[in-house]
């Protein structure tokens, strides 16, 4: 993995500094005839793009300076070369050249609306990148997550750009200064964007947090009572001078390419781990769930007769007799989620969800429709709580995990547990 970050690290510094930083090595006789490549490329794109609209006496121009050019760099003749580098720097040729005002918007607008229609259209119909919102995938995907660390690192302006970079991570160390509650939560105004912040004031004075008001409810534990009370009168929290606010860093998760083509060749197979719309789906409440895009893994088939039993899930298929155990014959996956280790725990049962409530419950997957699971089970929303998923909502399989550069990086499901056992903490 270390390696990986350095030739990221050198193909960052390659794309920002490396043209110019190259032509500096060159020794002059080429620096010289680099110069009059960059003028002859200029030129060329001129008259390709604007060819029918100058005037002629423009065309005889351009197709003068480019023969000119031509003959130049073929020739070898460094005081040629010289000098004809020094007529250009002094606009010749250019001068007959047609000039509109603000052509640099024009340029720069094309670009963008050129890179914007590619971008959409790998998007639209091969691979649509995917930010992990939440921890219900780990340890499999990681969401947006807290560390919390004892003291806080003395890390330069330099060290905490590359560990953003690299590890997606922003730290935090905000120790109460002035005892008292909180007062108020609030998204900080104005953001950036990729650079959420939201500030707690409490006793009048205001903590900067990077982190959205989502994320900071679900992560730091004293403001986890917040989270369900959006709309109502907030809890009184109190801080005491020189509690720790927060003393770790945030990382903003895994991100990740979706395959949108597989599903459109092959049927979806058990183990997939899944993206899909939630357009349609109602939880228990009959409300709307909270994001139009979900990830989970997918383990039920249409036919298939499930059950979870002493943490492990079990299928009986379309014309089976018997339940068997949903093992790596399956999909390797299976193995790592149950084994126990590294923070995977097997499956749990939910009092508060529809199905498959304990170790006897059963649901059969109606036909068209497939039932999700995430793998960190006991801290999951999906199909326990809402239902299937129809064969229309799916879009796509996880692929590519490519930001951060954690041991995740890479082809998406394939890693295996940390050696520390991780018995199951829910029936």
């Amino acid at each position: 993995m270390r390696i990986a970050i350095i030739l990221f690290d050198l193909f960052i510094l390659y794309l920002l500094f490396g043209h110019a930083l190259l032509r500096r090595l060159y020794p002059h006789p080429l620096r010289v005839r680099a110069r009059l490549k960059d003028y002859q490329r200029h030129l060329k794109h001129l008259l390709a793009r604007d060819r029918d609209v100058v005037p002629d006496e423009a065309l005889v121009a351009i197709q003068t300076a480019l023969g000119e050019l031509k003959e130049v760099r073929s020739s070898g003749d460094t005081p040629a070369a010289e000098a004809c580098l020094q007529r250009f720097q002094d606009g010749a040729y250019m001068d007959a050249l047609p000039t509109r005002k603000h052509a640099w918007i024009r340029e720069y607008l094309e670009i963008f609306v050129v890179a914007l229609s590619l971008a959409f259209g790998v998007r639209g119909l091969f691979l649509q990148p995917f930010k992990i919102p939440t921890g219900s995938m780990q340890p499999t995907l990681y969401g947006i997550h807290y560390e919390e660390l004892e003291s806080a690192p003395a890390l330069g302006v330099a060290k905490r750009f590359f560990e953003y970079v690299h590890h997606s991570r922003r730290y935090v160390d905000l120790p109460v200064t002035r005892a008292g509650y909180l007062e108020s939560l609030a998204k900080a105004k104005p953001s950036i964007p990729l650079f959420p912040v939201t500030v707690a004031q409490i006793a009048g004075v205001e903590y900067r947090i990077p982190a959205d008001f989502d994320s900071i409810m679900r992560q730091l534990p004293k403001l986890e009572a917040l989270r369900n009370t959006r709309g109502g009168r907030p809890p009184p929290i109190f801080f005491a001078e020189g509690e720790v606010l927060a003393r770790g860093y945030f990382e903003l998760g895994d991100h990740l390419f979706v395959d949108r083509t597989r599903f459109h060749f092959t049927e979806p197979e058990r183990g997939d781990i899944t993206v899909f719309l939630t357009d349609g789906i109602r939880d228990s409440g009959g409300g709307s769930l909270g994001g139009r895009y979900y990830i989970k893994r997918l383990v039920g088939l249409p036919g298939d007769e499930l059950r979870i039993t002493d943490h492990r899930l079990y299928v009986k298929e379309p014309g089976g007799s018997e339940f068997e155990l949903v093992d790596e014959s399956y999909a390797p996956a299976f193995r790592r989620l149950a084994s126990f280790t590294g923070n995977y725990r097997g499956y749990s049962h939910h009092h508060g969800a529809q199905h498959l409530v304990t170790d006897t419950d059963t649901f059969v997957v109606p036909e068209g429709q497939y039932f999700m699971l995430g793998d960190n089970s006991e801290n999951s929303k999906d199909s326990r709580f809402w239902g299937t998923v129809p064969r229309t909502n799916l879009v796509g399989r996880a692929f590519l995990v490519w930001w951060p550069f954690s041991r995740r990086w890479g082809v998406a499901d394939r890693v295996e547990p940390l050696d520390f056992p991780s018995p199951p903490t829910m029936p």
